[in-house]
């Protein structure tokens, strides 16, 4: 079986096919890389244009196949991997709204202070929060550059963006909508905006209440694996 995986990095990405043989030994076969570009502005603020990656996966894969000769036909499978707490805003067709903020970003870090700076402290955190935190998601947010103040960033900045946001995502879960039409988030990205019960398997009101994030905003929660059974049928359809 052939598949493609996209390694979806802050600065470039690597497209790349493997073989498995026997449901085990994976071999390479050839790889191709591709570019876009980064925006770093003078608030703190780190942005990349969504549609650059897609483009970029696009064009490699293109190029992959070219360079191969394999029929796109024998590939049965898609893996994704991408740079972490990237913060995606999508409308309800999934279009992104305004340009993605990176992992780098800082701008979020009066929002950050407000939440969690305040009241009794331990290492200049709250310590009420902290402990909620590390009962419920096993870990904590602690800095300006996780995802949850870079969303209430734009809630507070930019109200005509938040107003249209449909659904909150990473750079992931935007290219994997982009392959397969299907919306949701893996368990290892909901686990990295801190907002992610871990003893439930499920998003935590709790903590969405306590620092001002709307749960409709949060896509469905799936398994990593249901993209393979997304993309099967994305290619059924087609």
């Amino acid at each position: 079986m052939k598949v493609i995986a996209y390694d979806v990095g802050t600065t470039g990405l690597k497209t790349c096919l493997f073989e498995i043989i026997a449901g085990e030994n994976i071999r390479l076969l050839a790889g191709e890389v591709g570019e876009y570009s980064l925006k770093i502005l003078e608030n703190g603020g780190a942005e990349q244009d969504p549609d650059e990656w897609w483009e970029a996966v696009c064009q490699s894969t293109r190029n992959l196949i070219t360079h191969t000769g394999v029929a796109p036909e024998e590939i049965k499978g898609l893996a994704f991997c991408s740079q972490m707490q990237t913060v995606v805003l999508v409308d309800e067709k999934g279009q992104h709204l305004r340009p993605s903020m990176s992992c780098m970003d800082t701008r979020a870090q009066k929002q950050f202070e407000e939440n969690m700076c305040k009241g009794i402290k331990v290492e200049g955190l709250n310590v009420v929060k902290i402990l909620r935190y590390l009962r419920i998601t096993g870990a904590l947010s602690a800095s300006a550059k996780d995802p949850a103040w870079k969303y209430l960033w734009v809630k507070e900045n930019e109200p005509e963006i938040y107003a249209k946001i449909y659904k909150w995502i990473d750079a992931k879960e935007y290219l994997t909508f982009r392959a397969t039409g299907s919306l949701k988030a893996t368990k290892d990205d909901a686990g990295l905006t801190f907002l992610y019960d871990v003893k439930k398997s499920q998003w935590s009101e709790s903590l969405c209440r306590m620092i001002g994030v709307n749960t409709d905003h949060l896509p469905e929660i799936c398994e990593a694996q249901m993209w393979l059974a997304d993309l099967k049928r994305t290619q059924h359809r087609n």
